[in-house]
């Protein structure tokens, strides 16, 4: 989706990436003669608006008003990121942020994804979003049940995807601290292992050789077990405030500012734009239009995508086109390498 820039292509793609990173930093237009002034480029005012020209001929570059300077096209931005940028390394403060405020999560995938979310958003001043994949194939890792009372018993169970859920149990008779054990360790033996969508299926005929079938709390558990074997069916979303967002000139005007919280508080809209599959790992860039959701089409979406033991994950932030993909790459890739260390770890 990249242009072919022949007339000279160093010079041009030279320029190219000055005009962008300075309408980057600055959200001004960008003329000749500031970047003959602030680049020091050896070349004549007319040879560099020529240069101006032939990449405004091709699609890279826009102007609001004829008499103004240059600004990126989304076309632009698409061979900046795809061509022209420089990949940078995570400054030893912001590797020590994300190890940091992981870490303290790293037990919790929900807790994790969250505060993924609300960093990428404070690091990169834009809008921080996590998504993750509904999946009914999760397997049960763990299984516990804990007396509380002689008639409360509080059952505990964990998932590969590192979820865990607690219920309390109400029982109508009390019961002995031995038999709390030996209908754990049944539970655990016949369950352990199997997904969640197996459990919810089976767990009768799983049980109904076992002595203690008829025990309360095996009942319990089987009448109501797709309350405690939850199966998701849609993704989870996680996401930062917007306040970061105001801060930019493009979201400045307040019917702006409301269209942009309308898009934002639509999920739909933002998965939509995130490319989320249970099977890859990667990068995606959507930039204005190539996004699918119209109302996204002023802005870019910037994901990473990831496999989280039986999951699949994605995070990223969103915000004008006019970001600094840099940075945003940096961050995002610091993130997942963090992220997956702290689940080997």
């Amino acid at each position: 989706m990249t242009a072919n820039i022949t007339k000279p292509p160093n010079r041009a793609r030279e320029i190219l990436k000055m005009v962008i990173e300075d309408f980057v930093r600055t959200a001004h237009p960008v003329a000749s003669k500031r970047l003959k002034e602030e680049y020091s480029i050896e070349l004549s005012a007319a040879s560099i608006r020529n240069t101006l020209h032939s990449l405004e001929e091709v699609g890279l570059l826009g102007h609001i008003h004829t008499s103004s300077g240059r600004i990126p096209t989304d076309f632009g931005y698409r061979y900046y990121v795809d061509e022209l940028l420089e990949s940078k390394m995570a400054s030893e403060s912001m590797q020590q942020i994300a190890m940091d405020e992981l870490a303290a999560a790293s037990s919790n995938v929900e807790r994790l994804f969250q505060i993924t979310a609300n960093s990428l958003a404070q690091l990169n001043r834009l809008f921080g979003f996590a998504i993750l994949s509904a999946n009914s194939q999760s397997k049960l890792t763990d299984l516990d049940l804990v007396k509380l009372s002689s008639g409360q018993v509080l059952l505990v169970v964990g998932f590969k995807s590192e979820k865990v859920k607690t219920v309390l149990l109400n029982l109508s008779m009390g019961i002995k601290d031995s038999l709390v054990e030996m209908v754990a360790s049944i539970l655990r033996e016949r369950l352990v292992g199997l997904t969640v969508s197996e459990i919810i299926k089976t767990i009768g005929d799983r049980l109904r050789d076992q002595s203690l079938f008829d025990n309360e709390i095996i009942q319990v558990i089987i009448e109501n077990v797709e309350d405690y074997f939850p199966i998701s069916t849609e993704d989870e979303i996680f996401s930062s405030a917007k306040d970061q967002l105001w801060q930019h000139p493009e979201f400045s005007e307040p019917d702006d500012m409301q269209s942009m919280i309308a898009t934002l508080d639509n999920s739909e809209a933002i998965r939509k734009s995130v490319n989320l599959s249970n099977e890859s790992e990667g990068l995606t860039i959507a930039i204005g239009s190539e996004n699918p959701d119209h109302s996204m089409q002023s802005c870019s979406v910037v994901t990473k995508s990831i496999v989280l033991g039986e999951n699949s994950a994605s995070f990223g932030v969103i915000g004008p086109t006019r970001m600094n993909y840099a940075e945003v790459l940096t961050a995002l890739n610091l993130f997942s390498s963090t992220i997956d260390k702290l689940s080997h770890a």
